[in-house]
């Protein structure tokens, strides 16, 4: 006997059902999007990356199947990841980044609009909101990363930058020496990044979020418009007027630390 089971979300919530032969499968809406994204997930498992959902097709109700992966998500109001699961899915994103550099998708209607890859200024598809309430963890280990429903086009240090406003996390304040020791960590196990270079670009990915949001508003999206009537948007605000008033700080922490190194 099926058993389905709906998980609320941000953008409407995902189905978990269960077959006759306990197989379990996640049930998702689909949009315009869909194509590239599963033509995405395709590639990267073609290229080996683990940890992200496998798709299934096309349901009867025009969801998308996807593999369930096992684990729990983790709320960044009110949870910090370990240190070793930090550093692991920043070296999971490094990953993926290089797994993906060479990927030429045949659409480039994302859900964020059509946007071409503009390799010339050093776009690659990303996953574009690797909050921690994407990640999948099992026994407080990262073990995956799903919700891919956002990928597109950006810039690698804009991915890393949103992994590490909800990861470290800086969306909320904790003590600064702590938060600028995990972004040195974090910039460390991803490679080829400083904290102070993350630090700029977690400014810039913020930015990028409001125009984005502003973007999928005008276009009717049905998700953004959800994430807008649910209050995060006001609350994303909020949490980013903060940090820029903590940034400096941070700063002068993440240089202090990396000269006494």
């Amino acid at each position: 006997m099926e058993h389905s089971e709906h998980l609320p979300g941000g953008s409407g919530g995902v189905w978990r059902i269960r077959d006759s032969h306990g197989e379990t499968r996640v049930h998702r809406p689909t949009g315009p999007w869909t194509p590239a994204v599963h033509e995405l997930l395709a590639f990267l498992r073609e290229r080996g990356l683990e940890q992200i959902p496998e798709v299934y097709g096309i349901d009867a109700e025009s969801r998308e199947v996807l593999s369930y992966l096992p684990g729990d998500t983790l709320d960044p109001e009110t949870t910090q990841p370990s240190d070793a699961a930090l550093a692991a899915a920043a070296r999971w994103l490094r990953r993926f980044h290089d797994a993906v550099a060479d990927f030429e998708p045949t659409s480039d209607l994302w859900r964020q609009g059509h946007q071409p890859l503009d390799r010339a200024g050093g776009e690659i598809i990303c996953h574009n909101d690797p909050g921690l309430y994407n990640w999948v963890v099992v026994d407080g280990e990262f073990a995956g990363m799903i919700d891919w429903d956002r990928a597109g086009p950006g810039l690698p240090i804009d991915d890393l930058a949103f992994l590490v406003w909800s990861g470290v996390p800086l969306l909320r304040e904790i003590p600064a020496a702590d938060a600028a020791r995990r972004i040195r960590l974090a910039a460390a196990a991803y490679g080829g990044v400083d904290g102070s270079q993350l630090l700029d670009a977690v400014t810039h990915r913020m930015g990028l979020i409001a125009a984005r949001w502003q973007a999928g508003i005008a276009r009717g999206d049905a998700g953004t418009l959800a994430l807008r009537d649910s209050g995060i948007m006001a609350r994303h605000e909020a949490r980013v007027t903060d940090f820029t008033a903590r940034r400096e700080q941070l700063r002068e922490l993440v240089r202090t630390a990396t000269t006494e190194q």
